[in-house]
């Protein structure tokens, strides 16, 4: 039986903080900052967020570094959450898993493992830190949950970005209850260790493939009557001549077509989706995907690597709208723990627009009206608590013209 979620933000964030185990002085202090974070305008760092919170700066900048038995469990947070909304029935239990990686920037030199890292905002190289996300994205619905969140490390005794990214996947995979559909991530990671990885724990990979990537086309049919080992090749795949790939659909601006083919320097065969996008009657521009399930349709590869752009709007928001990039501290323990507070109070303003919504069913989710809300509801709150009128804040929420939604773009 479907277990309903209670209503409003504050009484989801109670619900999923039941459903973990948590020491008292935990479950208060996120309570606190919590209960808050959507409604403090400006920035969201440790300072601004003592004000609204009723604790001292020190004391939210204590509880980021903490690293002993005390520490908040994020991790088991993150799966609760995800959890919650799986019970209630507002989103299925069928999802894919995606990583990927976000510039942060950061001044200063002495943060931990500051250095040279990709914006893909302004398409160079610059200095800061990176952010390494695994989502959850529900697969009906297409509603992305972030679940770990973990700092590049430029340590040579960390290894590559590859070797990092594959051991947190490691400790998210050993750490879920069911194991998701697949592995979806960009062309970043279409390397022959992260596939090796994610083989090794039953996961197909779904990404995108180099233009200039080794293929080999799969001998079929009888072979040459002649000594010798059976040819295991038919020629090398070149995207200028498709004439051997299968057409799936073709529409006057895209055309889809696919063929299982060998991967060399893998060893390994997989299904490859070419999507070429059409311009007055030319090619103007195609991308590769592939899929190591060589029996995976076409279209579902197409829609599972699509599915991959939500990771992209989780930090859009945590860094326009929940001060993904504010946080004033510098150890890696203290960077992290303040992502995964951010991506905490994200899922929970999830799940309550999927609550609002009825279900995941065409839901267009933004945080900024959600925000603007809980800032009306905390000045509300407080003018009429000064006023001996807490009684009446109830009635805020169920008037016709309800006063806080002033301000909200689509009140």
């Amino acid at each position: 039986m479907n277990q309903s979620l209670p209503v409003g933000l504050l009484s989801i964030l109670e619900h999923v903080l039941r459903g973990t185990t948590l020491r008292q002085t935990q479950r208060r202090f996120l309570t606190l900052v919590l209960s808050v974070f959507l409604a403090v305008p400006g920035r969201l760092n440790a300072v601004n967020l003592s004000r609204y919170a009723g604790c001292s700066d020190r004391t939210i900048r204590r509880w980021l570094h903490r690293t002993d038995q005390g520490a908040i469990p994020w991790w088991s947070l993150q799966l609760q959450a995800v959890q919650a909304g799986v019970e209630s029935g507002l989103i299925s239990p069928l999802f894919v898993l995606a990583i990927d990686a976000s510039f942060h920037r950061k001044a200063g030199t002495k943060t931990d493992h500051i250095g040279a890292f990709w914006n893909g905002v302004t398409g160079h190289v610059e200095q800061g830190i990176e952010q390494s996300c695994c989502a959850l994205v529900e697969v009906q619905h297409r509603q992305a949950f972030p679940i770990h969140a973990r700092q590049t490390q430029t340590q040579p005794a960390a290894g590559n970005r590859m070797a990092q990214a594959i051991r947190q996947l490691d400790e998210v995979l050993h750490g879920l209850r069911a194991l998701p559909q697949l592995e979806v991530a960009d062309g970043n990671y279409a390397h022959q260790d992260f596939v090796q990885a994610m083989t090794c724990h039953g996961l197909p990979v779904v990404s995108k493939m180099q233009r200039n990537a080794d293929l080999k086309y799969v001998k079929s049919g009888e072979h040459e009557k002649r000594r010798g080992r059976p040819k295991k090749y038919d020629g090398k795949v070149t995207f200028d001549d498709l004439s051997r790939f299968e057409v799936v659909s073709e529409t006057n601006t895209e055309r889809v077509l696919t063929q299982v083919v060998w991967r060399t320097h893998w060893n390994l065969p997989v299904r490859v989706v070419v999507q070429q996008l059409n311009r007055r009657g030319q090619v103007s521009a195609y991308a590769v995907l592939f899929s190591t399930a060589i029996h995976m349709p076409a279209h579902e590869v197409v829609a599972f690597y699509r599915s991959r752009f939500e990771s992209e709007l989780i930090f859009r928001d945590q860094k326009q709208l929940l001060g993904g990039q504010d946080a004033q501290v510098r150890a890696q323990t203290a960077l992290e723990a303040h992502w995964n507070m951010v991506m905490l109070i994200l899922n929970v303003a999830r799940l309550e627009a999927l609550r609002q919504a009825g279900s995941g069913h065409g839901l267009v989710f933004h945080l900024e009206d959600m925000k603007r809300r809980a800032y009306n509801a905390l000045v509300a709150e407080v003018i009429l608590s000064q006023l001996g009128l807490e009684a009446y804040f109830h009635e805020l929420h169920t008037m016709p013209s309800s006063p806080l939604n002033f301000g909200l773009k689509a009140a």
